[in-house]
């Protein structure tokens, strides 16, 4: 049976697409059919397919709008807002950024999600401890997974790779982990 993931928040802009793209590529690189199911109207998923084609890069994922059958594993990439159901999704995975505001609406958003039924798997991105609101926040994720702010991950993007396709560029060790934690939070092994 195929396994179905969705990315989701309440607010914009805190990484959804980021997560959707870094989560496809890790289990495709591992052997896994993937597709990526792009929810949202922006279309960010297949613009990045776009760049991926200009950059004469093959995805080991395929990003689509559709639900097409035959894969192991669908992340679904949704817009901001809350809906009534994720069906046929049972795992959420949603970031927030680490700032009050955002915060609020995270907490918010993962009563939501719980009271639907599905399994809530929270992220910090885009995350600095070197500021202190970020730091305070952080205590508010020992269960969560924690992604530091890093451009490789927009270097990536722009070049049609995700971390677990690229190769030879700084601090790709240290997204890697990342993306492999987060990657095992999905898979009901850890944090």
């Amino acid at each position: 049976m195929a396994r179905h993931v969705a990315v989701a928040s309440p607010k914009g802009g805190v990484g959804k697409t980021l997560i959707a793209l870094q989560l496809a590529g890790h289990f495709a690189v591992r052997g896994e059919r993937v597709c990526l199911v792009d929810h949202d109207p922006q279309g960010s998923c297949l613009i990045f397919g776009k760049v991926a084609t200009n950059a004469n890069v093959e995805l080991p994922f395929v990003p689509t709008t559709a639900m097409v059958s035959g894969f192991d594993t669908y992340i679904h990439d949704y817009p901001p807002g809350l809906a009534d159901t994720y069906a046929p999704c049972r795992i959420v995975v949603v970031p927030t950024l680490l700032d009050a505001a955002s915060y609020l609406v995270h907490k918010r958003g993962l009563r939501h999600f719980q009271d639907l039924g599905l399994r809530v798997i929270p992220v910090a991105q885009r995350v600095r401890t070197d500021r202190k609101e970020q730091r305070d926040l952080l205590k508010h994720f020992q269960d969560g997974v924690v992604l530091r702010d890093r451009a490789l991950y927009a270097n990536c993007y722009g070049k049609g790779l995700t971390v677990a396709s690229a190769r030879g560029l700084p601090h790709l060790g240290l997204a890697q982990s990342e993306i492999e934690r987060l990657a095992q939070a999905v898979d009901g092994g850890g944090k």
